[in-house]
């Protein structure tokens, strides 16, 4: 017995399946959206942060500007919203946050009218729960906002492409155009410059006609021309890249090299495990009905080549010894990564075109691309990714006496980075009195001739937002001092006896240098020797130089010179 099926059924059945398939897109936009806001609240600003939203409290649009070292569109929202809502943790990130909602928003729509209903859904899941995705659309530098521009154009973009009468979609498209190189400049100029070239080859090979494709042409090349070269012109004297050709082919070599040894293992802990990672990338090639899908985008090779070319531009044009690479490139390999996703995932809706073993074996790879990432995605929520500076103001100014007399460091090898004490002024005031031992090297001051000294120090250099090498742990007991509390990365040390006063801080100056090492605890040597000589005894700080000189091999010794020529810590010199 045959059942028949009215229109009016089949078209009820049609609709069910429909706002099923649009409820999926929206749990997996209203999960994105929560673990971004929950991220926001719970990590404590990195030191990069603290350095953009430094001058968002000025009444000054140069200074907002030019304080941040970015292009202007970042950093006036951020000012702006700053100016309107006030200082708050998740008031302060609210743009990226709003940016990485609304590209979760614009994936949604985008791959619902491309008709890739479930496969779209399943892309927009493993979208809105990958690590990167999260910490960085909740992290206050340009990152979030470029890519939304992004997947505004090509949303935009493909609304025009779709009917040519709606024009208001090509003046959207040249409004994030315009605004991509506003906010950052590699990823979104190799965005654009790679549209025009798809578009103009899609044009030519006959996909879109030429009045279709080249209004998007034009305002690609235009807003690079336009807008991205002033842009590049007015933050080049920063002087951080060399673009002399011969700069640039005397680093190929090397260059090639730490693409193959430090790029690619840093991408594949920042995706999903990398063996799924490697195997999602690697399906496609295989597999025909995946890689025609994927040939049928225009868009797909404009967001899989700015990463790329990021990381090429990055080796030849910068020393990889200046400036090291941050989990926030791999950032802007999200929407290739997830189109690659849909297009394995809309592969399983043909029951035909694969044997059910490839199909089980495809179906496994894909809930393994998913439910892999889910421990990192945790950790971006749940665990600090930087020192809590705020944490660290609250146990200074409630737990120790007011007039106590607190010297800061971070002990990291020579040549290596020490984070700075970024607790004032946004956390605390001044007391008690916090002096950077690195600062009090470079600048030896008059000290308070009272109060209870101790010493903090940050054991950890931060974490992997913005390291530059693993974390450093020093976290050990030193004689005549106590563990007066740890918490987060941070011990705080207590003097048990001794001085006080500028024989005290120069004390335990010295008993932490010893307890370094000269490799972690230079510039304290260098502090102890520029107070001795403010102090007017300039043969013991000579003396103490000396003494960790001779403590340090050949090798150590250059790399302490180098230091304190780089940073003029050497009092004497």
């Amino acid at each position: 017995m045959t059942t028949s099926t009215t229109p009016r059924e089949a078209r009820s059945v049609r609709v069910r399946n429909a706002v099923g398939r649009a409820g999926w897109y929206a749990g997996a936009v209203g999960v994105g959206s929560v673990l971004m806001v929950a991220a926001a609240i719970n990590q404590p600003y990195n030191q990069n942060e603290l350095q953009q939203m430094a001058p968002y409290g000025s009444d000054s649009i140069d200074k907002i500007i030019n304080g941040t070292r970015q292009p202007p569109l970042d950093p006036l929202l951020g000012a702006l919203v700053q100016h309107l809502l006030g200082e708050g943790q998740l008031r302060q990130r609210l743009v990226p946050v709003v940016a990485g909602i609304g590209t979760l928003v614009l994936m949604s729509l985008l791959l619902r009218r491309l008709g890739m209903g479930g496969a779209g859904a399943f892309g927009v899941w493993v979208l809105a729960t990958a690590p990167l995705m999260v910490r960085y659309s909740a992290y206050t530098r340009p990152y979030a906002l470029p890519l939304f521009l992004m997947m505004v154009f090509v949303y935009a973009a493909q609304r025009w492409l779709d009917d040519r009468r709606q024009r208001r979609w090509l003046v959207l498209t040249a409004a994030a155009a315009a605004a991509m190189p506003l906010t950052r400049l590699p990823e979104p100029t190799v965005f654009l410059v790679t549209t025009a070239a798809v578009l103009a080859w899609f044009a030519y090979r006959g996909r879109y006609a030429w009045s279709q494709a080249w209004p998007l042409v034009a305002i690609s090349i235009g807003a690079v021309v336009l807008v991205g070269y002033p842009e590049f012109h007015s933050l080049s004297s920063a002087g951080v890249a060399d673009l002399s050709p011969a700069g640039i082919v005397s680093r190929f070599g090397s260059g090639m090299h730490n693409v193959a040894t430090f790029v690619l293992p840093l991408l594949a802990s920042w995706l999903p495990w990398w063996p799924v990672t490697l195997l999602v990338i690697i399906t496609p090639v295989v597999l025909s009905r995946a890689r025609r899908q994927l040939a049928r985008w225009w868009f797909f090779w404009p967001a899989l080549m700015p990463p790329v070319a990021f990381v090429f531009a990055y080796e030849l044009t910068t020393s990889f010894n200046i400036l090291r690479y941050r989990p926030h490139f791999a950032y802007f390999f999200l929407p290739a990564y997830v189109l690659v996703v849909v297009a394995l995932a809309h592969a399983l809706k043909d029951p035909g075109a694969m044997s059910r073993r490839l199909r089980v074996g495809l179906g496994v790879l894909l809930g393994a691309a998913l439910l892999s990432q889910l421990p990192a995605t945790a950790n971006a929520v749940l665990n600090n990714e930087a020192a809590d500076y705020g944490q660290a103001a609250d146990v200074l100014t409630h737990d120790i006496p007011a007039d106590a007399i607190v010297l800061y460091d971070n002990p990291n090898p020579a040549g290596m980075w020490r984070a700075q004490f970024l607790s004032e002024p946004r956390y605390m005031g001044d007391s008690p009195l916090v002096i950077a031992v690195r600062k009090l090297a470079r600048y030896p001051r008059e000290l308070p001739a009272q109060g209870p000294l101790y010493v903090l120090v940050l054991d950890s250099q931060c974490g992997t937002v913005v390291c530059d090498f693993p974390p450093q742990q020093w976290n050990r007991d030193v004689p005549g001092w106590r563990v007066e509390s740890r918490f987060d990365r941070f011990t705080l040390y207590a003097q048990q006896d001794g001085p006080s006063g500028p024989p005290g801080v120069i004390k335990a100056l010295l008993d932490f240098a010893n307890a370094f090492g000269p490799d972690l605890g230079y510039p304290e040597t260098f502090a102890a020797a520029a107070e001795l000589k403010l102090q007017g005894n300039p043969a013991a700080g000579h003396a103490v130089i000396h003494h960790m000189y001779a403590m340090a091999p050949p090798d150590l010794e250059m790399r302490i010179q180098m230091e304190s020529h780089k940073y003029r810590l050497n009092p004497f010199r």
